[in-house]
């Protein structure tokens, strides 16, 4: 047997040859570390979720006033898919429309957004409040109010680039165009289902 082989095989020998409790040792030091950890961010979590969760409610707030300004927002019982929340805008005593909250899927995920629709039918307003869309091509829907305000008046079934009842969509950002579309259309539709 040659020199080289021997030392192989010791290596490999000694690899087999671990001490069990070395090993112990080892996966005891490994689970403390990952429940030191866990419980760290378990920590983090439930000192920063309540200020996450309140931040998030006032952006919505801000968002709800944008679309469709109001005295009040109540909140009204609604079972429509994509719709996570719609509320009654009241001023001066009467309803003056609806404020809707809807969840579309765009180029790079999910796409929050509010929807103002006055008695009408017609939208009042759109505010994108979270998204994950390209920067600089999706984002140019998403984030860019001028673009957003192009849906204001309209109702029915918007399509985007062609028909009558029509969103001119953004060059080079479809998917996003279409998918905040969808997302105005849907709530149209819930606010028209639960009149």
């Amino acid at each position: 047997m040659s020199k080289e082989t021997n030392v192989s095989q010791t290596a490999v020998k000694q690899k087999v040859d671990l001490d069990p409790r070395y090993i112990g040792k080892l996966t005891g030091t490994l689970l403390g570390i990952c429940a030191v950890v866990a419980l760290l961010l378990g920590i983090v979590n439930s000192l920063t979720e309540p200020v996450i969760r309140k931040m998030q409610e006032e952006k919505t707030a801000a968002a709800m006033a944008q679309v469709l300004a109001a005295d009040d927002y109540r909140a009204k019982t609604v079972s429509h898919e994509n719709v996570s929340a719609m509320y009654e805008a009241i001023s001066g005593g009467e309803v003056v429309g609806h404020v809707v909250e809807v969840t579309t899927n765009g180029f790079g995920g999910a796409i929050n957004m509010v929807v103002g629709v006055d008695m009408n039918g017609k939208v009042t307003g759109v505010s994108v409040i979270k998204d994950a869309e390209t920067a600089n091509l999706g984002t140019k829907v998403t984030r860019t109010q001028s673009v957003l305000d192009r849906f204001i008046g309209l109702g029915g079934t918007i399509t985007v680039n062609s028909g009558e009842n029509r969103f001119d969509g953004v060059t080079g950002a479809t998917v996003s165009s279409k998918a905040v579309a969808a997302g105005v259309n849907t709530a149209l539709a819930a606010v028209a289902a639960n009149q």
